[in-house]
C-alpha cells in the first residue's frame, strides 16, 4: 500500500495536459488490427492447469467517433475435480463520442459463452461512461442467471513531457456490488461489496513503450481493460500487477506483456491462488 500511495502521490504532482485528450488518441483518422496470443498457468489451483487464450481487436478511430471490437477464445486445462476442459469465448464492443475535446461519452457490451459454467454461461455486461477532461467515470452492469453485479470504475489521468520522452499515468478505484449473491452456490460465498485500487505508469520514448500498472484490493467478477474484457468465474483477486514493453515499427507495433495475479477460489475458499499470464501481441494501422 505504501508504493501505491506514493505512485499516486508522484502521478498528482503531474501536470493536466492529458486532460485535453483521451489515452486512446494514438490513432485518430486510422484503423487497427491487432492480434494478441496469451499463455495462462495456474499454481495451486484446485480447478485449472494451465490455458491458452487468442484474441482480435478491429480499432477504428476518427476526430469524434471510436468503435472498437474485441473477439477472443480460452481453452484452459482443468483437474478432475471438473467434469471436463473449459472453453470460452468472449465477444466485446466499444462505442466513444466525443463532445469536445474535454467531454467523450462511452458504450461497451460483452457476450459471455462458458461450455463448463452455467452460472456465468450466456452472461451479458453492459457499460456506459462519461469522461471529462482527466476524470473518467464508469458503470457496468453484469446480467448472469441469477445474481447481477455492479461495478463503478472512477479514473483520473495525467501527463508529464520530458523532450523525447512522455510519460503517462493513472490512479483507478473499483466498486463491486454483488445483487442476490446467496441465491445460488455459485457465489453465496462471496463477499457482497469489493473494492480494488490500481495505479499505471506508461513511459514512451522515440519507438519505445515500458507499462506497469498495479492493483491492491479485492475484486470479483470484475470488468476490465477498460471495458472489453470480464473475469467471469468466482474468483477473489486480492493484488495484481502488469510488465509491458512494446516497439513501434512504422505502422507495426509489437509488444510483450507480463500479468502476475493472486486470488481465491471462493466456491471452494482455496487460497493462494497464484495466476500469470504472459501475453505476446501485435497490431497494425492504416
Amino acid at each position: 500500500m505504501k508504493f501505491m500511495y506514493g505512485v499516486m502521490i508522484v502521478l498528482w504532482g503531474w501536470s493536466y495536459v492529458y486532460a485535453e485528450t483521451p489515452d486512446h488518441h494514438e490513432h485518430v483518422g486510422s484503423t487497427q488490427f491487432k492480434f494478441n496470443y496469451e499463455l495462462l498457468d495456474f499454481e495451486n489451483s484446485k480447478q485449472k492447469k494451465d490455458g491458452r487464450r487468442y484474441g482480435v481487436t478491429v480499432d477504428h478511430q476518427d476526430i469524434t467517433q471510436h468503435f472498437q471490437l474485441y473477439v477472443e477464445h480460452t481453452d484452459t486445462q482443468t483437474k478432475p475435480v471438473l467434469p471436463k476442459d473449459l472453453s470460452v469465448n468472449k465477444y466485446a464492443f466499444k462505442y466513444q463520442y466525443a463532445l469536445s475535446k474535454a467531454e467523450t461519452l462511452s458504450f461497451n457490451y460483452i457476450q459471455i459463452d462458458d461450455n463448463l459454467v452455467d452460472a456465468v454461461d450466456g452472461g451479458k455486461v453492459y457499460g456506459m461512461g462519461y469522461r471529462y477532461k482527466a476524470f473518467t467515470l464508469m458503470q457496468y452492469m453484469s446480467d448472469y442467471t441469477d445474481f447481477n453485479v455492479y461495478q463503478t470504475d472512477i479514473k483520473l489521468g495525467m501527463k508529464k513531457v520530458f523532450s523525447k520522452l512522455k510519460l503517462k499515468g493513472a490512479v483507478m478505484g473499483k466498486y463491486i456490488y454483488l445483487q442476490d449473491r446467496l441465491s445460488n452456490n455459485f457465489t453465496k460465498k462471496t463477499e457482497q461489496n469489493y473494492f480494488t485500487f490500481g495505479a499505471k505508469i506508461h513511459a514512451k520514448y522515440e519507438g519505445w513503450h515500458v507499462a506497469v500498472v498495479g492493483y491492491v484490493g479485492e475484486r470479483i467478477f470484475a470488468v476490465m481493460h477498460e471495458g472489453l474484457r470480464v473475469q467471469h468465474h468466482a474468483m477473489a483477486f486480492q493484488k495484481s500487477a502488469m510488465f509491458s514493453i512494446g516497439r513501434k515499427f512504422d505502422n507495426v507495433f509489437v509488444n510483450v506483456q507480463y500479468i502476475k495475479q493472486y486470488a481465491t477460489e471462493v466456491p471452494m475458499e482455496n487460497e493462494n491462488v497464484e495466476v500469470s499470464n504472459v501475453i505476446f501481441s501485435v497490431a497494425y494501422t492504416f
